[in-house]
């Protein structure tokens, strides 16, 4: 039997939190997930030790979602970092609670696959992130 993907939620302030206690109102206690708030008073180079050590525990083997509120901000930027120098990192921007949920019911899938769900079933308001940097790669190389 496969180990369901690990998932970190990151974002500004208690977001992130709030989601994952919504979401196990509704789906129930969720295993291998953490949480990793950037507040106010955060330190960048904290947070970056942070999220890179939530990365390091929680990874299993068979890649680990990682879910940001919005692009551009503190907690994405940190978790492009993680997904430009490790090969298993699937990030997207702009959960809320119905991705949560649909990360929640797919975790038994391989990691590329969750990708694929997430964007069939939210094309408009969640976004691969790895994907973007790629586009914006190839654009930049045919200048």
């Amino acid at each position: 039997m496969q180990t369901e993907i690990p998932v970190i939620l990151v974002s500004h302030g208690p977001f992130a939190q709030g989601a994952l206690t919504c979401a196990e109102m509704l789906v129930g206690k969720q295993d291998n997930v953490a949480v990793v708030s950037i507040q106010e008073d955060t330190n960048i180079n904290d947070a970056r030790v942070t999220l890179f050590d939530t990365y390091q525990s929680i990874n299993q083997g068979n890649g680990v979602v990682i879910l940001v509120d919005m692009m551009g901000g503190s907690p994405c930027n940190l978790s492009c970092e993680l997904l430009l120098t490790h090969q298993d990192v699937l990030l997207f921007c702009g959960f809320n609670i119905p991705t949560l949920l649909e990360v929640f019911s797919n975790r038994d899938l391989p990691l590329s696959e969750i990708g694929n769900v997430i964007e069939d079933v939210f094309p408009h308001s969640c976004f691969n992130v790895g994907t973007a940097l790629q586009a914006e790669r190839e654009q930049s190389t045919e200048l």
